[in-house]
């Protein structure tokens, strides 16, 4: 019987995520590369800090002087750290599916007149509502 490898939780992460842009017809960006590498190192930290919970137990310390183990705090916060690049890479590959982009920010198509709309309707409104009357304040 031939053993097979077992694939580490940052492995994993990459060949998902690497389908998921084959599918799609796209390739990753040096950026989103670099975001796909911190997932993958997320994951296995979250492996280790697991590994050591198992080992030291949730409780170290005496038993006159217990402490959480401190791996408890560290591995609720990589999980979170780990959703948020998962979400991020999934919305970049989203972005890629709508046209692209280009960078954080995206691609800008527009002329700026939705925020020149917005300039003047905010001027309009300027000297309007309570706080730009004084007298208002004061009973006047």
């Amino acid at each position: 019987m031939a053993e097979t490898e077992i694939e580490t939780p940052g492995e994993v992460i990459e060949r998902v995520f690497t389908a998921k842009a084959r599918e799609a017809g796209f390739e990753f960006d040096e950026d989103d590369l670099i975001v796909l590498a911190l997932a993958a190192q997320t994951a296995e930290d979250i492996g280790a800090l697991d590994r050591s919970i198992a080992t030291k137990g949730a409780v170290i310390g005496s038993e006159a002087n217990p402490k959480p183990n401190p791996a408890l705090t560290e591995v609720r916060q990589q999980r979170l750290a780990l959703g948020r690049l998962m979400a991020d890479l999934d919305r970049r590959l989203g972005i890629a599916a709508q046209g692209g982009s280009s960078g954080f920010r995206g691609r800008y198509d527009g002329d700026g007149s939705q925020n020149q709309q917005r300039d003047a309707t905010r001027a309009r409104q300027r000297g309007q509502g309570r706080q730009a009357r004084p007298g208002a304040l004061r009973g006047a």
